[in-house]
């Protein structure tokens, strides 16, 4: 007969349950803390989402302006009329609804009824003379124009509110090219 000799362990002894409890509790509030950061920085991206879009299409219609001030400043009738709504008519105004589909491409977003079902952009485009100024006298040949570009748009909040509007304004000083 063999007999064999089992002795037990001085230091086996494990976790109490209230150990288990206080680390359990430790890691959901940790983990909960953790979640909610989450929530903020996505919060975050889609508010720098929709700034982003906006600063965009301002800065997009800023330069198509420029573009017509370098080309054909006067318009008529001294010189080629302009293909609306781009225009340096001084007094004017102008209103398009853009959509954020294909932004940036070669071909437009914007339209001049609103847009349904899409999340939508509102462009407006105000031009004024400008009255005179440092390198503006106000008398031709250097008559300046004041341009105001502001897009307004209605960001998703993280609690799925849209009723908050934003917006974005752009605004620059262009002369004819002597």
């Amino acid at each position: 007969m063999n007999i064999m000799n089992v002795s037990k362990p001085m230091n086996e002894r494990g976790f109490t349950l209230a150990e288990v409890l206080v680390a359990t509790f430790i890691i959901v509030v940790g983990l909960v803390a953790l979640a909610s950061g989450f929530q903020f920085a996505t919060s975050g991206v889609a508010t720098g989402r929709g700034e982003t879009i906006a600063s965009f299409l301002a800065e997009q219609r800023l330069e198509q302006l420029k573009a017509i001030a370098m080309t054909n400043y006067y318009g008529p009738p001294a010189g080629p009329a302009w293909t609306a709504p781009l225009t340096l008519a001084g007094g004017s105004t102008t209103t398009e609804f853009c959509q954020t589909t294909n932004i940036g491409s070669t071909g437009t977003n914007c339209q001049t009824t609103a847009i349904t079902g899409v999340a939508s952009y509102t462009r407006t485009t105000r031009i004024t003379d400008n009255p005179g100024g440092t390198g503006c006298t106000g008398v031709a040949p250097l008559l300046c124009k004041r341009i105001w570009v502001n897009v307004t748009y209605r960001p998703v909040t993280t609690r799925g509110d849209v009723s908050q509007t934003r917006s974005v304004d752009v605004y620059a000083v262009v002369a004819p090219r002597n």
